[in-house]
């Protein structure tokens, strides 16, 4: 009954949207965000904590720039970032072999069980936003969203190169 009531204020009853997609993203973002601020902050992070720490998993051993090309971020904001992980023992950083001057980031075990604990916390966020989808909704919402991603990540590259 809740889910009919909520496509109903979604799509005015009629079957087209009433909403407009940025709308919608935003209020999805906002339902979001919330939830995985109180998530996190539970942990003693922030939700750009656990992004970096994320990426910082895939990426391990990296550098501050690396980690900041993929995020977006800039390598000052994630160089700060960093030596707040590193005060609260989540992080470390050596010189790298190849080239003493970078510095390479690494996750400590503390670092590795929070990043788990949240990410586990964070799954069930997801689930229980998409809780009203079957299986195959959520693999195309997630594929559908990763796509228009792309598609503006490559216009602003484009545009980037013409300009």
């Amino acid at each position: 009954m809740a889910i009919a009531a909520e496509k109903r204020a979604i799509t005015g009853g009629n079957g087209r949207a009433r909403y407009r997609l940025l709308y919608l993203l935003k209020r999805s973002y906002t339902v979001a965000k919330l939830g995985l601020d109180d998530v996190v902050r539970e942990h003693g992070l922030s939700a750009s904590d656990f992004t970096l720490l994320s990426f910082l998993r895939q990426l391990e051993p990296c550098s501050a720039a690396d980690l900041a090309r993929a995020q977006n971020v800039t390598p000052q904001a994630t160089t700060q970032q960093v030596a707040q992980l590193k005060a609260k023992q989540l992080v470390v950083s050596e010189a790298s072999p190849v080239n003493r001057r970078i510095s390479l980031i690494t996750m400590t075990p503390l670092g590795r069980a929070r990043l788990a604990e949240v990410s586990k916390q964070a799954r069930r966020l997801e689930d229980e936003m998409m809780a009203g989808l079957s299986d195959a909704e959520r693999t195309a919402l997630i594929g559908l969203l990763g796509r228009m991603i792309e598609t503006v990540e490559h216009k602003e590259n484009e545009d980037a190169d013409v300009g």
